[in-house]
């Protein structure tokens, strides 16, 4: 009995240590000419977008270039929902980026309604032949749903 549950408690460690691995994913070592082009790729307007507002009437975020790397900021808003980004961006590669900041859900039948605050820093991929990149955390922590929050290309 011992060792089933020693077995069952390594496997809930590395279970958690792989997802603290994807969310702090570190950047590949990239040549800083790799990593301007991959920036500059990202610099500018793209659509946004949260399954439960509209994936028919897009959002918009910025990215911008400052003082202090990448940063993007935008929101997609239809009938009172809305999907809202505020942050910093670090490159991980051509498909993937690590937003810091806070991203805000509000759903009229999720949560009670109530806007839904995630704080910290997430990783958005993209995989496969996507033209998006997806929130790889995609578990609402205000309730048992699954959010897609997808930065298009």
């Amino acid at each position: 009995m011992k060792k089933m549950h020693y077995v069952k408690s390594l496997g809930v460690v590395l279970l958690g240590n792989l997802c603290w691995l994807s969310v702090n994913a570190q950047p590949q070592l990239l040549t800083p000419e790799q990593l301007t082009k991959i920036e500059n790729k990202l610099i500018g307007k793209h659509k946004l977008s949260l399954q439960w507002v509209s994936w028919e009437r897009f959002g918009s975020v910025n990215i911008l270039r400052d003082a202090d790397g990448l940063s993007i900021e935008g929101t997609q808003e239809l009938n009172g929902n809305f999907v809202s980004l505020f942050g910093k961006i670090k490159v991980i590669d051509e498909k993937a980026f690590l937003f810091t900041g806070e991203i805000v859900t509000r759903v009229d039948h999720i949560n009670n309604g109530n806007a839904c605050t995630r704080n910290g820093t997430f990783e958005f991929r993209a995989t496969g032949k996507r033209q998006y990149w997806r929130l790889q955390q995609m578990k609402n922590p205000c309730d048992p749903v699954t959010d897609y929050v997808d930065v298009y290309f």
